[in-house]
């Protein structure tokens, strides 16, 4: 809140709002956007040279210091290693564990380290994590300073990856392009629907095509016969778009609903 500079309302405010949208953009748009298994087969078969790998691991690490503790506290640190390892077996995610409990700078990231090849581990920490299988917390290594506890994540051999191993890589690929233009008509949907209080002197960049913004005095409007049901839509709708910004701007337009 503080190095936002809001205060603590407009900070919880804004918080809520973030919220809504990705939810409403969750709900009305991401799921409706489906990669089929078909087409990441077809895009692996074509870009084969984007899944060469060199042999690498992929690393999470807990660290749990021993310096200036004596005896004592130095068993109960490495009573505590063997616990979280236990734990991490028993299905507990490793990433949960390393941000409640690892004295490491990484602990802000669930643990996660950058991939390494092999050579660039020291090998004692080597001889441990390379014959282990993904998704597999190793013993605790015992370093100068204190217990170093690791979990494969993933391991890549080198060569041409199979396609089960890239496949949620390629639908990621490939809903990202399709996610912005299904956002965008979404909103304009949103507009076209909705009713928007533009003044003079402002300009309505993200108006939908065909679809006038000017002002209109409410008092000039003719009463229109409506169902209870299509109020409760419309009132649903203006929310929606009070919450999600502008395409092409960082402006929110708000509606006229009070709600």
């Amino acid at each position: 809140k503080e190095q936002t500079g809001m205060s603590f309302e407009d900070y919880k405010a804004e918080t809520k709002n973030q919220f809504l949208t990705r939810r409403v953009i969750g709900q009305e748009v991401s799921s409706k956007i489906s990669i089929s298994k078909a087409e990441a087969q077809k895009y692996y078969d074509e870009n084969k040279a984007e899944f060469q790998r060199e042999e690498r691991v992929f690393l999470r690490e807990i660290f749990l210091g021993t310096d200036g503790k004596d005896a004592k506290a130095q068993e109960a640190v490495e009573k505590k290693a063997k616990d979280l390892v236990a734990r991490a077996r028993r299905g507990e995610k490793f990433g949960d564990l390393a941000r409640e409990n690892s004295e490491s700078e990484t602990a802000q990231n669930e643990g996660e380290l950058p991939p390494y090849k092999r050579g660039e581990l020291l090998k004692e920490v080597e001889d441990v994590i390379w014959p282990a299988a993904r998704n597999t917390a190793v013993d605790p290594i015992k370093r100068p300073n204190g217990w170093l506890l690791l979990f494969v994540e993933e391991h890549h051999q080198a060569g041409l990856a199979d396609f089960e191993e890239v496949q949620g890589e390629i639908t990621n690929k490939l809903y990202t392009p399709r996610m912005e233009p299904a956002i965008r008509a979404y909103l304009t949907q949103l507009r076209q629907e909705a009713f928007l209080e533009i003044r003079e002197g402002f300009t309505d960049t993200g108006a939908a095509p065909g679809k006038s913004t000017k002002w209109t005095d409410p008092a000039q409007l003719k009463p229109e016969t409506i169902t209870k049901e299509e109020v409760a839509m419309q009132v649903r709708k203006k929310r929606l778009l009070w919450a999600v910004p502008v395409p092409g701007t960082a402006v929110k337009v708000k509606s006229t609903s009070k709600s």
